[in-house]
């Protein structure tokens, strides 16, 4: 617990000449100090500074800052909350105030402080600061927030959403999506009410959690939440406790007669609830040798009362190992998985147990489980129906691509093929309107010239190499100087 808060200035008054020299040699003598790591000392006269009277915004900051050495974050919030009293631009009371706000992870008002004092004064230094206190801030309201998955309907598109609570109220225009992630606003039976975080389909609406045998939506867990559970299940669990010794073949009376009477001391305490005197009598019942898959199921079920799932997972594969049609030791090692969330292997052993040892109790465990793996198989569907989709989606998106490309180079080389036949017959047409080569092209016909057929087919361009001509295309008319040899 924080001690109490060091004394604020008293109101009103100014100081005498006397006391603000006295003042100013307190506030020397307290930087003094502090620069020599003295913080304690340095909080004294730096208080006894303060309550001398009309103390700055300033001083209120240098103390908020040393007790905020001193880890005293709510006394350092107080002298910030002092310090922006004087003055409520100050910037570094908003920083400070940050500061002790982060250490008692009070992430929304550290995050307002930081802000205040970036608009007052920013650095990068602070800027940093504030961007991992905003890490903090949104790690945090991921943790409280509760996730459902949608994993049925995929053959149809996804849910039914419904604008009310009744099955009987209107639907939406569209389905929520096969995978879409959604926030839970509120939990009535099997109808969900939702908003959408990802994935297609309305933002918000009902839908149900269940339909019949199907599962159309299931919880997501807390990832963070459930590894530290595993984390702390490590960390809690003593040592796992002694198993019985390998080279003891065979009990001696007196040894049997000594273990028999341990395991029933055991047993009494256990009847008593007495759980972690039961487990130690029972394993020095285990030490004396020639342990029995029974013994170790036994200690089993004591290290779950004591909430020591892995060591009572390690006594029940010791029994198994001494007895593979133990169903005690499988309906034990089961529980354990369901503790550890490892639910393939709890509904696993479940359904081997009750193969061996069929009992109510333990069947209703087991449809707890079950309906776990229930909505693992369903979401492993999903997703599996999905990545298939997208997969198909994938390939038809590069098919098209690929058909687009080839259009889009058929129609770049029509379009090449027809520039060129347009500048060829353009290229014709202007030789052709010069009267005198259209002169001979057309006695060249008459004639059958072959000669003049070979040029007319190919190119009439070696009949222009005999020829020269100059077009002056502004002019009404052309003037042509031509020469050619007659045939």
């Amino acid at each position: 617990m924080e001690e109490p808060f060091p004394p604020l200035a008293p109101e009103g008054g100014e100081l005498s000449e006397e006391a603000e020299c006295e003042q100013a040699a307190l506030l020397e003598v307290a930087l003094d100090l502090s620069e020599v790591g003295d913080l304690s000392s340095s909080l004294e006269k730096l208080t006894a500074a303060i309550c001398l009277g009309s103390a700055t915004s300033l001083m209120y900051c240098r103390r908020a800052d040393l007790l905020l050495r001193l880890q005293r974050p709510l006394a350092t919030i107080n002298d910030c909350s002092a310090a922006l009293a004087v003055n409520a631009g100050s910037a570094k009371a908003y920083k400070i105030r940050a500061r002790a706000h982060a250490q008692l992870e009070n992430w929304t008002e550290a995050q307002s402080d930081f802000q205040k004092s970036l608009k007052i004064d920013f650095n990068e230094a602070t800027e940093e600061e504030a961007k991992l206190v905003e890490s903090k801030l949104a790690k945090a309201s991921e943790e409280h927030l509760q996730r459902w998955e949608v994993v049925g309907g995929a053959d149809k598109g996804g849910v039914v959403v419904r604008k009310g609570f009744e099955l009987k109220s209107s639907e939406a225009s569209c389905r929520l999506c096969t995978g879409a992630i959604v926030e839970e606003l509120e939990l009535r039976g099997e109808r969900l009410r939702y908003r959408r975080l990802s994935g297609t389909g309305p933002d918000e609406g009902w839908i149900s959690i269940s339909l019949k045998d199907k599962v159309l939506a299931c919880r997501l867990a807390n990832k963070t939440a459930d590894a530290e559970e595993n984390e702390n299940f490590e960390e809690d669990e003593p040592p796992f406790p002694e198993m019985a010794p390998n080279d003891i073949k065979e009990l001696e009376d007196d040894a049997l007669e000594k273990q028999q009477m341990l395991k029933a001391q055991s047993a009494e305490l256990a009847d008593e609830q007495h759980f972690e005197e039961a487990m130690e009598k029972l394993t020095e019942a285990i030490i004396v040798g020639c342990a029995t898959a029974l013994m170790y199921g036994r200690r089993a079920e004591l290290l779950m009362r004591l909430g020591r799932p892995r060591a009572a997972m390690r006594d029940c594969c010791r029994a198994l190992e001494l007895n593979p049609d133990s169903g005690k030791a499988y309906k034990t090692r089961a529980r354990a998985n369901s503790k550890l969330k490892r639910w393939t292997s709890a509904h696993a052993d479940f359904q081997e147990g009750l193969k061996i040892d069929y009992d109510e109790t333990t069947y209703e465990e087991s449809l707890t489980v079950a309906s776990k793996m229930k909505e693992i198989t369903a979401v492993a569907t999903a997703r599996r129906v999905k990545e298939e989709a997208d997969r198909e989606r994938k390939q038809v998106k590069e098919q098209e691509l690929r058909e687009q490309r080839a259009r889009h180079q058929e129609e770049q080389q029509k379009a090449q093929a027809n520039a060129a036949q347009a500048q060829a017959e353009q290229a014709v047409a202007q030789v052709m309107s010069d009267p005198l080569l259209r002169g001979l092209h057309q006695r060249a016909k008459k004639n059958g010239s072959s000669e003049f057929r070979k040029q007319e087919g190919g190119s009439i361009g070696s009949k222009l190499k005999q020829s020269s001509f100059r077009l002056e295309p502004a002019q009404s008319h052309a003037t042509f100087d031509v020469s050619f040899s007659r045939r």
